[in-house]
């Protein structure tokens, strides 16, 4: 019990010096993808000392940024493990508490490579914690994810010039699999007022992003989650509307289903102009039925930047005919100034049930796609 209270005392005392006095901020850039760190990581401690873990839940870093960034846009995008950071037990206690980090080269932390003290030591490690580390991780995922996108393109289209598609494809399979889940729950059940209910999923998203990602979710599919991908180019005044083909096994099912959509992209940049952003791009999809239900982050503040991720979800029974589709539309349009070049963009798209319900959803989506849904272009 006393461990919650230090963690609602500490949560808060953050949230409020970084809201009035904006102490921390996070990497402006529109176009990056901007990781912060979660206070987590696998690295195991016997023995604390004078040291003191201020958390006990999966909570976000204290050392991480604080967000949101450019134009109120959602940042950080995502957030990570980036390791423990223990701090100095007080030795006073009063009022007002006062935390100092510690640093060692000994866990917790992650471990990585470090200078060895024997000269051409190469096999010296240490731990540390930060927002670099979870780049770091972020990094390698975004490997792993491109090495599966270039053998997409080669099994599935080898003809696609992939190039200038790689980049927001890529920004959107590492943010797709983000969720807040139980740290947004908590956050919520901590920052709450009676006056913040209309903003708390905007305080929400400055320490999480979209969440915490799970890469599996955009390299492997399973039995009852299909994951596709979608890319285009788009110009001002053009939008491209993609069949998400409906599994006939959920028809009439009272099952929870999620549809998660992730759109990414690189705009070109204003910068003698306030508004910065040149090309606006947003999805509308018509989730009514299938998923009606909102979670995580507010849907106003997902198009302010250059990723909108969306998660729905719904358990009605919905009438569902052999043929029937989701329609995603991909628009398009000018912010900051005219739009030269077409706007290359990619798309992600999940469609799952919970593991174990007897509903197929891959190999019925997949059978159903093969014979080529092609994109519709309107103006």
């Amino acid at each position: 019990m006393a461990s919650q209270e230090r963690e609602k005392t500490i949560i808060r005392s953050i949230y409020e010096d970084a809201r009035n006095r904006r102490l921390l901020s996070p990497a402006e850039s529109i176009n990056v993808i901007t990781v912060g760190a979660i206070h987590s990581d696998n690295a195991s401690v016997d023995y604390l000392g004078d040291r003191i873990d201020i958390y006990d839940e999966f909570f976000p870093s204290p050392v991480s940024s604080f967000g949101s960034g450019y134009r109120r846009s959602l940042k950080p995008d995502l957030t990570y493990p980036g390791g423990k950071l223990l701090y100095k037990k007080p030795l006073l206690r009063g009022e007002t508490l006062c935390l100092e980090p510690t640093f060692f080269r000994s866990a917790p932390g992650n471990q990585v490579a470090s200078p060895g003290r024997g000269y051409g030591s190469l096999d010296s490690t240490a731990f540390y914690s930060g927002t670099s580390n979870s780049a770091a991780l972020i990094s390698r995922s975004a490997g792993l994810c491109y090495d599966s996108l270039i053998e997409i393109f080669e099994n599935q289209a080898p003809d696609q010039d992939y190039k200038s598609l790689a980049s927001p494809l890529l920004k959107a399979m590492l943010v797709h699999g983000c969720k807040w889940n139980e740290a947004g729950s908590r956050l919520e059940s901590i920052l709450r007022t009676p006056d913040n209910s209309r903003q708390l999923k905007n305080y929400i998203s400055r320490w999480l992003g979209y969440g915490v990602p799970e890469i599996e979710k955009v390299l492997d599919c399973t039995d009852q989650r299909a994951t596709l991908l979608g890319f285009g180019q788009l110009n001002d005044g053009e939008a491209h509307v993609f069949n998400l083909p409906m599994p006939p096994s959920l028809n009439a099912k009272r099952e929870l289903r999620r549809l998660t959509v992730t759109l990414a992209w690189l705009s070109p940049i204003a910068p003698s102009t306030q508004k910065y952003r040149i090309s606006s791009l947003w999805f509308e999809v018509e989730n009514d039925m299938l998923a009606a239900s909102r979670t995580d982050a507010e849907w106003r503040s997902v198009r302010r930047g250059t990723v909108q991720h969306e998660i729905f979800q719904g358990e009605r029974a919905v009438p569902l005919d052999d043929g029937d589709s989701l329609p995603i539309k991909v628009n398009c349009r000018k912010d900051a100034a005219k739009i030269e070049n077409a706007v290359p963009y990619g798309l992600v798209v999940s469609l799952e049930v919970a593991e174990g319900v007897d509903i197929e959803i891959y190999n019925e989506i997949r059978t159903r796609i093969m014979p080529a849904v092609r994109v519709q272009q309107t103006l």
